[in-house]
């Protein structure tokens, strides 16, 4: 007979099997008591006991684990949960405890699940790049990988990520840095003149408003190989305009500095719907009597615009500069969709690609991974630290 498959654990995967059944008692338990009007945490401490024991038994009993087997036992503990709460009495926890202790209960109970999902699809990844990032691996090794093995821990990655053809990495990262913070400021920009312009009444209004948003959910594959052709140094639209006038025709995707501004402008231009409707929306809310006031001691319109619309938008600029610049410091679809990373436009996450796919080195994709975070958490550290603006009440 095989040996139990629990004679074959490593500490660590020990530590994470117990923390597995542990959970995956815990919230069948809470929220049965709950349902029953019972102590929902003493239902999740139960809970706890009896898939910690449920997990030991199938890895003491089985010579064999896979994700069928946990799925199938998980199942079945949620289908005697049920069972339970349809014959199990109800108790009295309610009018024992006090309105802030089920509250608590409550926020417990709503928050479990999105904690759960958290947890499995960014913290645990998270975890494991960092675990990939201080070993060896490379894509073929990954089949028989551990995912909780902590052997041959090395730095060698990072060493590599940071010497790797003279310091190249702090160029991409500077290039990475230049492409998130003008693209960010540009697509706020349009964003604001979009919504000047379409926050008063005109006709056709709606219909403006609804052609804003095209760039932003049209899909993206379809819009680079729009730009692309735009863009052709042999038959596009622009290179066609650039000849007629007497000019050089341009290959703007693969040249060094051009490409670089293409990208910013077409990060710019695709997302400032996203910035229009956060910033139309509070311009909205500028209560008029303020304009009028403006109107009244004879305030020109620029004035207008400068000493009431834009201080009202001050937060939302801030907000909207958070988002768009974190989530333009991740971007990988767009630049690699355009360009490739060639010509000085290759960023981070096209780095981490190259890592990946074309090296076959896992370990160092994802210490680059983990170095970006550490930075991309520095600059907003910093932004909160010094520049984020509040709403002023």
């Amino acid at each position: 007979m095989p040996d139990p498959i629990i004679l074959n654990f490593s500490l660590m995967e020990l530590v994470a099997y117990v923390l597995l059944w542990a959970v995956l008692g815990a919230l069948p338990g809470f929220y049965l008591f709950y349902a029953n009007n019972r102590n929902p945490r003493t239902g999740a401490s139960l809970g706890v006991v009896s898939g910690v024991v449920i997990g030991w038994a199938l890895a003491a009993f089985s010579a064999e684990l896979n994700t069928q087997l946990i799925v199938n036992t998980t199942a079945v503990m949620w289908l005697i949960t049920l069972l339970l709460a349809a014959t199990m009495p109800r108790g009295t926890h309610n009018v024992t405890v006090s309105l802030q202790q089920r509250i608590a209960d409550l926020a417990y109970g709503l928050l479990l699940p999105t904690f759960l999902i958290v947890f499995a699809i960014i913290i645990f990844p998270t975890i494991w790049n960092l675990v990939f990032s201080l070993r060896p691996i490379k894509m073929r090794d990954l089949a028989d990988a551990s995912i909780f093995s902590l052997e041959g821990l090395t730095l060698d990655n990072f060493d590599r990520v940071f010497s790797t053809r003279g310091g190249q990495f702090w160029d991409i990262m500077l290039t990475t840095l230049v492409y998130t913070f003008f693209g960010s400021v540009l697509a706020i920009f349009l964003g604001l003149v979009a919504a000047l312009v379409a926050k008063d009444s005109f006709p056709g209004r709606g219909i403006f408003r609804g052609f804003m948003l095209f760039p932003y959910i049209a899909p993206v594959i379809s819009l680079a190989f729009i730009w692309e052709m735009l863009l052709n140094s042999r038959f596009g639209f622009i290179n066609e305009i650039v000849a007629s006038l007497g000019g050089t025709r341009v290959d703007f995707l693969t040249t060094p500095g051009w490409a670089l501004l293409m990208i910013i402008l077409f990060q710019g231009w695709r997302y400032f719907p996203f910035s229009f409707l956060f910033i139309l929306a509070r311009i909205q809310a500028i209560p008029d009597d303020m304009y009028e006031a403006a109107k009244v001691d004879g305030a020109a319109p620029s004035e207008r615009l400068w000493f009431i619309t834009l201080p009202q938008l001050r937060a939302v600029f801030g907000t909207l500069f958070l988002l768009r610049f974190i989530w333009t410091f991740n971007k990988f679809d767009d630049v690699f969709l355009l360009t490739g990373g060639v010509a000085g436009t290759e960023v981070v996450p096209v780095q981490i690609y190259n890592w990946l796919f074309s090296r076959q080195n896992v370990g160092t994709a994802s210490a680059t991974a983990i170095v970006m975070a550490v930075i991309l958490f520095g600059v907003v550290a910093i932004y909160f630290r010094w520049f984020l603006v509040a709403e002023e009440v």
